[in-house]
């Protein structure tokens, strides 16, 4: 019985898995963020394809990651035109981020022309992240 009880719940948190899966991947798209990041290849691409960039390091399991989500479409939406907004999935590149040590999630990190200028470990208020935006916007 403990073998078919095992089996069971794998089966059923492995059935959730997917399905939040894929609905976070079918859901609606966002206008003011890109695809989610699901190769480390597009990594390099992404963090230097504009002067400022902002990547939400997450995964489909982590529940605080989907709690942020809403507050991350409000910051993209308010800087969507001057920065670029990518979700990078931790998952599906690996070593991207074990090179950018990630082993909590979320993660937000603040590139300035290809360089990390500023990180952010777990939930973090909006205001926050909103107000040091607008300070590394201000420097040369």
């Amino acid at each position: 019985m403990g073998i078919l009880r095992k089996f069971f719940i794998f089966s059923i948190l492995y059935i959730f898995s997917v399905l939040v899966s894929n609905a976070q991947e079918s859901g609606k798209k966002s206008k003011y963020i890109h695809p989610t990041i699901d190769s480390d290849s597009v990594f390099q691409n992404a963090i230097l394809s504009q002067r400022y960039v902002v990547i939400d390091f997450w995964a489909v399991w982590c529940k605080p990651c989907q709690l942020f989500l809403p507050e991350y479409e409000e910051i993209a939406k308010r800087f969507y035109k001057k920065v670029g907004f990518y979700k990078l999935d931790i998952d599906k590149c690996q070593a991207t981020a074990k090179e950018y040590d990630t082993k909590m999630i979320p993660v937000i990190i603040v590139f300035k022309n290809g360089k990390e200028a500023k990180r952010y470990v777990g939930l973090t208020a909006k205001e926050r992240i909103v107000l040091d935006l607008e300070k590394i916007m201000e420097t040369k």
